[in-house]
């Protein structure tokens, strides 16, 4: 037997743990309505009957996996929006997030399956504006609201790009990008950056 199987079985918050991550990563990829416990299950590496221990019904699975996708977007915006504060906010430093984030195919596919899901998902479309509302509103310091939600869209559309095209990253086009919303001019009514 697997040591992981050994230590799923002495260790059960690690399995109800896994059965959690698992949960999440299907709906990031495929939307609430086809989470069942046996994918998860078998996602998880855990026998059915653990998925039904920890979740009775399926609705409360589908709670604890879209709760710990919330959790990890925060979490990622958060380190990336921490990076960026400790080198200054500049647009340098926003462009060098973004060009990690690309170059990194495996997250790039599973966010672009999270929009995808949120189009018919609405569990998943109200995670999906949390998560640009988080990156709008870390972005006020740098940049006004109207620049910040223009810097979300522009990672939208990257993140469609990357994924759909397969190329390499411009990264002169990136950092020409954010030069661009960063240095735009701003409506009379937005509030400066920092607020």
């Amino acid at each position: 037997m697997p040591e992981e199987k050994k230590r799923a079985r002495r260790d059960p918050e690690g399995r109800k743990r896994a059965i959690v991550l698992a949960a999440a990563e299907l709906i990031s990829r495929e939307g609430t309505r086809k989470l069942t416990h046996r994918r998860v299950a078998e996602m998880a590496g855990v026998p059915l009957g653990s998925t039904t221990q920890y979740f009775s019904s399926i609705d409360e699975l589908r709670r604890a996996g879209l709760a710990e996708l919330a959790h990890q977007v925060e979490e990622d915006y958060g380190g990336m929006f921490q990076r960026i504060k400790e080198r200054g906010g500049t647009a340098d430093a926003f462009a060098d997030e973004l060009i990690a984030y690309l170059e990194d195919t495996e997250q790039v596919n599973t966010d672009a399956a999270f929009v995808a899901a949120a189009v018919h998902d609405p569990a998943i479309r109200d995670l999906y504006r949390k998560a640009c509302n988080s990156v709008i509103e870390q972005s006020l310091p740098f940049m006004t609201e109207t620049q910040a939600k223009a810097f979300m869209v522009y990672i939208d559309g990257l993140t469609m790009d990357a994924c759909l095209l397969e190329k390499p990253i411009n990264q002169a086009h990136v950092r020409f990008a954010i030069r661009a919303i960063m240095e735009a001019p701003s409506y009379p009514d937005d509030p400066s950056p920092g607020r």
